[in-house]
């Protein structure tokens, strides 16, 4: 029988809603097996049951967060009939200027988010997002299947084309035409009615019946009224990266203390608010994982701790890539590089990892003001490669500059690269939705658009051998060690132990107890020590000073100096 993919049992409307259950076993069913989401347009789902069942959803060719809410059904001997509201919510700032003032409101702050991924709480709030209405009905004998939408052309809350009811949920109704197809290996009978024949001109009803007809009437023909499709309309393409097994990996990499972890914390938030669940793989150097744990609960992390992932992590970079994927079903991850990483060669070494992975966007943070007091530093070499190497470039810090420095800078670094995109970034904070945006034109474009696809053998490249990464003569030397401060000490015995540590500290960091201050997260980078109150659950985390130089001199209590190769 049709339905019994998606209900394996007898259908019992009298005892609980079968049109919820359909839809959600669907959308569970769709969304175990990554790679037909991606090839279907699915970007994340979230179910909410904490009223009326609900569901909110992205999909990879709209810039809308959708939701769907069972309103009830009805049912006699022969068949039953669902009936679903649906909402379609922007989130991209340019498509707020098409709403109203009223629904702009609901936008003024954050409080937005949480509220549409529990939309079955808040639908009377969201009244004015309701766009259309979505019919499931389906014979008792589940041998047939009909999926209909209704939606208006026009509305006169939204007054722009792109947000037009019919052509914001036609990309939805695809989607789930497209999975039905999926789960009952066998395609629909698609109707849309004409505008001549609706009652009111402005109606839009698009149908697709699986199966043998639900309705009695339908052997006839359906008349001049219907147009017959072949496929819905706005439906999605899948490109090879969608059909691939592989997920992507996003390179995340910038010179230590650009602001790399506070940046990924935030990019992850926003990625997580939109249910589009990512995994994370840090590398950094030392006896602790401090920035793993400064991530949080919510992603899942591998952290590779042996040195620089572009010279020394050959063996554990698969393994780990390999846990990330077993252990989260996420389509894409980020990988959090060392600041002494070259891009260049993180490109290389995730090439050779074709098998299990696909690479993703090359992020770069730059340090607006270490760049705008050090002009020269744009000349270093491994700043360069990371600048040059970029598909976004991410400015960071810049609400510690003045505009005419940062305006500058930003031309800078155009000049050194004319095809990134660049993202002003203060606080860690970013306009994330301009870099989601970006990130979904270049996913479903043409694979091999970017700087990062195509990868160049120079001088400075990694050479690869049986037994993992060869180095060639002349590379860079970094040297780590960690103090373990198992007592509270005084901010000035932090200061004293990394100016004695060395004659060319880069970076410090750590969880130390601090007098008068308690647990404490320190961060020493570009001669500024910074001390904040560590989180609750870094409060188990031991209590080490991570130190990152050249010419380390071993202090008391530190572990032993291990010298370390980036080029």
């Amino acid at each position: 029988m049709l339905l019994d993919c998606l209900i394996p049992r007898d259908l019992s409307p009298a005892s609980q809603n079968e049109g919820s259950t359909l839809l959600h076993n669907l959308f569970m069913q769709i969304h175990l097996e990554r790679r037909v989401a991606r090839s279907l347009g699915w970007r994340g789902f979230l179910p909410s049951n904490a009223g009326k069942f609900s569901w909110t959803m992205r999909l990879a060719n709209s810039d809308l967060v959708y939701g769907i809410v069972f309103d009830g059904e009805e049912y006699d001997d022969e068949a039953i009939a669902s009936t679903c509201s649906l909402y379609a919510f922007p989130v991209e700032d340019t498509t707020l200027s098409y709403l109203t003032e009223d629904m702009k409101a609901l936008y003024e702050n954050d409080a937005h988010i949480p509220k549409i991924r529990e939309l079955s709480k808040y639908v009377e709030e969201f009244e004015d997002f309701r766009v259309g209405t979505l019919s499931l009905i389906f014979r008792r004998d589940k041998e047939g299947f009909n999926l209909s939408m209704r939606t208006a052309k026009r509305n006169p809350r939204f007054t722009e084309r792109p947000m037009r009811p019919a052509r914001m949920l036609s990309a939805l109704f695809a989607a789930l035409y497209h999975s039905f197809a999926e789960v009952f290996k066998t395609e629909g009978r698609l109707h849309v009615l004409k505008s001549r024949a609706a009652p009111d001109r402005n109606n839009y009803f698009i149908e697709a019946e699986f199966g043998l007809s639900v309705f009695e009437d339908e052997e006839e023909d359906t008349g001049s009224d219907f147009i017959s499709l072949k496929a819905p309309p706005l439906s999605y393409r899948p490109d090879e990266i969608d059909l691939a097994e592989q997920p992507l990996i996003h390179i995340l990499c910038g010179f230590l203390g650009s602001g790399k972890t506070t940046f990924l914390q935030n990019w992850l938030n926003f990625l997580h608010t939109r249910e589009r669940f990512t995994g994370v793989i840090q590398n950094e150097f030392g006896d602790i994982d401090l920035d793993t744990a400064l991530i949080g609960d919510e992603t899942c992390v591998e952290a590779l701790n042996d040195g620089c992932v572009c010279c020394s992590l050959s063996d554990s970079l698969r393994p780990g890539i390999l846990r990330l994927i077993e252990s989260t079903p996420a389509d894409q991850m980020i990988l959090e590089t060392t600041g002494l990483a070259n891009p260049d060669n993180v490109v290389h070494s995730l090439e050779e990892l074709s098998d299990i992975c696909k690479i993703g966007l090359v992020v770069s943070v730059a340090d607006a003001p270490n760049l705008i007091s050090h002009p020269e530093y744009l000349g270093d070499k491994l700043r360069k490669a990371q600048i040059e190497r970029a598909d976004v470039l991410i400015i960071s810090k810049v609400d510690l500059v003045c505009d005419n420095s940062l305006e500058g800078l930003v031309h800078s670094l155009r000049a050194m690269n004319k095809k990134a995109l660049i993202v002003i970034s203060a606080n860690g904070n970013a306009n994330f939705a301009a870099l989601d945006h970006f990130f979904n034109l270049w996913i479903d474009k043409k694979y091999g658009l970017f700087t990062s696809r195509k990868h160049n053998p120079g001088e400075d490249t990694m050479l690869l051998s049986n037994a993992g990464f060869a180095m060639k003569p002349g590379a860079s030397v970094y040297e780590t060690c960690s103090v373990m401060l198992g007592e509270p000490v005084e901010l000035d015995q932090i200061e004293t132990i990394i100016r004695q540590s060395g004659r060319k500290i880069f970076r410090a960091k750590g969880i130390v107890d601090v007098r008068e201050k308690g647990c404490c997260e320190v961060q020493y980078t570009d001669g500024m020590l910074t001390v904040s109150e560590a989180r609750e659950d870094l409060l188990a985390c031991n209590r080490w000073l991570t130190i990152i130089g050249k010419g380390l001199k071993p202090q008391a209590g530190s572990t032993a100096i291990r010298k370390q190769k980036c080029l």
